[in-house]
């Protein structure tokens, strides 16, 4: 009796340490699909919003499309990233005379609530002047809430075309 009770013992003592194991392996192949969905997940996040954004940026400066005030913000900031220098910047979309010229014509069929300082902001840059872009930078940062990425200076005429080849060609 006592033989079979220490086979009983044995058997089940195996029968135990494989059960750990395979919970084990279970558990570690469970955590580990979840983290690799979770990064594919934030990719598929971060390239539909890429395309989202080419999308609206495109309906915004075509000008078939009339964009609510947070979305004229939103492509206005972007463009000064092309003139100014600042420790973080969220997106660029290329500062051109048409695109100053169909944000104006937005201007135009639009009573946004800071339509003065929009448009104060695109004449200078209509004449070609951009000495306002670090000032426009920031005013549209903070009309947006924005704290980070503060502009701290223009860039460089070298810079800024850098920036062109970076981000538009």
């Amino acid at each position: 009796m006592e033989k079979f009770l220490k086979g009983l013992l044995i058997g089940l003592s195996t029968v135990a340490v494989l059960g750990v194991i395979i919970v084990g392996v279970l558990i570690y192949q469970a955590t580990n699909n979840r983290s690799e969905k979770t990064v594919a997940d934030a990719e598929s996040s971060l390239d539909t919003k890429v395309e989202s954004d080419a999308k609206l940026e495109k309906k915004i400066t075509e000008g078939n499309y009339i964009p609510k005030e947070d979305e004229f913000q939103w492509i206005l900031h972007r463009m000064t990233h092309q003139k100014v220098a600042a420790d973080e910047k969220d997106g660029a979309t290329e500062m051109t005379p048409e695109r100053i010229d169909e944000l104006l014509k937005t201007l135009d069929e639009t009573d946004y609530d800071n339509k003065d300082v929009y448009l104060e902001i695109l004449n200078e840059w209509d004449k070609g002047k951009f000495e306002n872009a670090v000032e426009a930078h920031n005013e549209i940062l903070s009309l947006q809430g924005g704290t980070i990425g503060v502009a701290t200076r223009l860039f460089t005429p070298e810079e800024e075309q850098e920036f062109i080849e970076q981000n538009f060609r």
